[in-house]
């Protein structure tokens, strides 16, 4: 009770305040609450997600009809425990990302007891049925529902809670991936797409703190498990952009193939429960066949970066993975597409090696570049994240003397993507997911806007902005300084916003602020 008392939100520690020591040093504490839990819950759930994947190329190597019965039996129970799961908990279906981006936005009001329960079992259900989805996003959601979890503790402000939920979510793909840099950079590029003192504090604190329970206590390693030792020359530069418009291209596919798949499976008319049933029992039937497309792919990716396959080969790598991809997440299941953006993107760099080497143009040295850059490529494509592309690619890989090589191709398939106007995949999840405003579209709700240095609204009064509808600036921090916005105020470069406006003019309003 005291440990609550003392950091319970109040004039002197309310993080809408100026940024005084005692705010700091109770953000860091609370930071490091959070990432020790989620550290160690996300890391409980990729070792067992892993251990389901052996357990069941294990039990799967049995075909004889007893085992065969039994394992369909236990598929079919699983894929109906799945969707009670999801029943009780809807918004732990799905990657995550995007419920937690919403719940930044004040959209989605998260029940973390219930979704992180419902993400858990759920997860491991379906990763031990080989479904073709991750455990970043699920991890995300995870330390997400923690970090809401910690913030009830000590009676949080709503600002405190969401900064809290932010820093949960960072330690979630911390542990998933052991990258804590790139867990952190996640979410100021993803999910808050800008930076803050506040934010940046706890975010950082948690996701180191993830990696220390991580790598420490449980002895985890960056989960592709593989480096490139050798730099690529500069003179197969010019075959990188190759693989960059590939990828650019195959992350426009992908996110477009997700979100029919989506569609296709709101359009069956079965219940609930029995298209649950029977997508495990698909799922099952592909893995009699081959487990080579199962799971995350966390193993395939380093055998791409290190074994030669052929191009049909690969190619049907690809494909297949994209499309078993798109029908296991259509399903709603609780699984993400972080991991298989990569497994596809690997097989792509791989496809366009295999194709140049068959040509003669490139030797077989080089491999390991090629997947790793095409990555990268996918990653920027499909999530429109290429800081957090790059960045997360050499962090897993431990290679960033190829940062050269990898940006080029990150930035191509980047550019590649924006002229074919796709969004990131997890904001046309989000659009999916909120649908039009119902009837609460009336409520208050609140986000943080930064100026940019280079702005068209920098110098500018505030009485002659032209405001989206019932939008409010609520205050002022310039230079660790509260201000109160008058109609003569006038804003300057780096000044933080708080702004309030309705639940259903908030992505108007939020977009006014990133266009300025």
């Amino acid at each position: 009770m005291k440990l609550r008392k003392f950091f319970a939100a109040s004039p002197g520690h309310d993080v809408m305040n100026a940024m005084t020591m005692g705010t700091i040093i109770s953000l860091v504490i609370k930071g490091a609450i959070v990432g020790a839990i989620a550290g160690f819950f996300a890391a409980t759930f990729r070792y067992l997600i892993q251990w389901g994947e052996e357990f069941r190329k294990a039990y799967m190597a049995h075909t004889d009809p007893v085992s065969v019965a039994m394992w369909l039996g236990l598929m079919v129970i699983l894929g109906y425990a799945c969707y009670r799961l999801l029943k009780w908990a809807p918004l732990s279906g799905g990657s995550g990302i995007p419920q937690i981006e919403g719940e930044m936005m004040g959209i989605f009001d998260m029940q973390p007891y219930r979704t992180f329960i419902s993400k858990y079992f759920g997860g491991v259900f379906n990763g031990l049925c080989g479904f073709s989805v991750g455990r970043e996003g699920p991890s995300v959601q995870l330390g997400g529902a923690i970090g809401k979890i910690v913030s009830y503790f000590f009676r949080s402000s709503l600002r405190e809670q969401r900064i809290l939920t932010s820093a949960g979510a960072a330690a979630g793909l911390t542990a998933a991936f052991s990258a804590p840099v790139s867990g952190a950079i996640f979410v100021f590029e993803e999910v808050h797409k800008s930076f803050y003192p506040v934010l940046v504090i706890p975010t950082f604190t948690a996701a180191l703190m993830s990696n220390f329970v991580t790598s420490f206590l449980f002895g985890l390693q960056p989960s592709l498990g593989f480096t490139v030792w050798v730099g690529m020359p500069i003179t197969y530069f010019s075959y990188l952009l190759l693989v960059g418009v590939v990828t650019g291209f195959l992350g426009v596919i992908f996110n477009r193939s997700i979100l029919l798949f989506k569609d296709l499976f709101g359009r069956v008319k079965l219940s609930g429960a029995l298209k649950m049933i029977i997508t495990f029992l698909v799922v099952t039937a592909i893995g009699y066949d081959s487990q080579v497309l199962l799971g995350g792919g966390n193993s395939l990716v380093g055998e791409l970066a290190d074994m030669p396959y052929s191009v049909w080969i690969l190619a049907g790598i690809v494909v297949g993975k994209l499309l078993l991809t798109s029908f296991c997440f259509g399903s709603g299941i609780q699984g993400g597409i972080f991991l298989p953006m990569l497994v596809i993107g690997a097989g792509a760099g791989a496809f366009v090696h295999a194709a140049l080497q068959q040509a003669s143009i490139v030797g077989n040295d080089y491999l390991g570049n090629f997947v790793i850059c095409a990555m990268a490529g996918m990653l920027a494509a499909a999530m429109r994240t290429p800081l957090l592309s790059i960045l997360l690619v050499l962090e897993m890989t431990n290679s960033f003397h190829s940062i050269y090589a990898v940006g080029l191709v990150a930035i191509t398939s980047y550019l590649i993507a924006g002229l074919c106007k796709e969004p990131s995949i997890y904001d046309s999840l989000l659009e999916l997911m909120a649908g039009s405003p119902d009837d609460t579209e009336a409520e208050q709700t609140f986000f943080e806007a930064k100026i940019p240095v280079i702005s068209q609204i920098t110098g500018v009064p505030i009485r002659e902005l032209t405001l989206p509808r019932d939008t409010i600036i609520v205050s002022i921090c310039r230079h660790g300084l509260h201000l109160v916005p008058l109609s003569d105020t006038v804003l300057e470069s780096g000044d933080e916003l708080y702004v309030s406006c309705r639940r259903g003019t908030l992505k108007e309003a939020k977009e006014y602020f990133m266009a300025s």
